[in-house]
C-alpha cells in the first residue's frame, strides 16, 4: 500500500509556486538588464556618430578651403573680408570677360559660399549651404593664411596654406 500525506500536496503546489515565482523574477531581470545595455549602446553608437560626423565636416572644410586658396593662386590670389560680424574668404576669378568674386563664410552654423560680380556686397543670404560648421576664423601671416574652424560641438581645428605654395602649383 501506498501511503500519501495529506499536507505533502499543498507544499509541492507552494514550492512549485515559488518555483515559477523565481523563473519569472529571474526573466524580468533579464529582460531589464538586456533593455538597459541595448539603451546605453544606443547612446554610445549615437555619441560616437555624432562625433564622426563633426569631425568630418571639419576635416572636409578645411581641406574645401586650402584648395580653393591653391585653386586660386598667386599673390592676389585671396583675400579676407566680414560678412554678419564674421570672417570671410574671398577669391576672385574671371568668366566671359567678367571679374567674379567666390565668399566663402559662416552663417547659421552652416558654412557658406556666394559667387557673385565684384564689388557686389554680400549677406549671408546670398550664400549658398556646404557643410555644418559652427565658426571660421581667417588670419593672414605675410604669405600664410591661418585657417581655424569650429565644428557644431564647439571642437577648434586650424590649418595653414602658404600662398607662395599656391602659386607654384597653379
Amino acid at each position: 500500500m501506498s501511503r500519501t500525506r495529506k499536507g505533502g500536496s499543498r507544499m509541492d503546489r507552494k514550492q512549485h509556486t515559488i518555483d515559477i515565482v523565481f523563473a519569472l523574477s529571474l526573466f524580468c531581470v533579464f529582460a531589464v538588464l538586456s533593455l538597459f545595455v541595448v539603451v546605453m549602446g544606443a547612446n554610445v553608437y549615437r555619441g560616437i556618430s555624432s562625433e564622426m560626423t563633426a569631425g568630418y565636416h571639419m576635416r572636409s572644410s578645411l581641406v574645401y578651403m586650402t584648395e580653393k586658396v591653391r585653386q586660386a593662386g598667386g599673390a592676389d590670389g585671396f583675400s579676407t573680408a566680414e560678412v554678419d560680424g564674421g570672417d570671410a574668404l574671398v577669391l576672385p576669378s574671371s568668366a566671359n570677360g567678367k571679374d567674379y568674386e567666390t565668399w566663402i563664410f559662416v552663417s547659421g552654423d552652416k558654412l557658406m559660399e556666394a559667387t557673385v560680380e565684384t564689388g557686389t556686397a554680400v549677406d549671408a543670404a546670398y550664400g549658398q549651404p556646404i557643410m555644418e560648421l559652427s565658426g571660421l576664423r581667417l588670419s593672414r601671416e605675410g604669405d600664410l593664411l591661418r585657417i581655424g574652424v569650429t565644428d557644431t560641438l564647439g571642437n577648434e581645428f586650424e590649418s595653414a596654406v602658404c600662398q607662395r605654395a599656391a602659386a607654384q602649383r597653379g
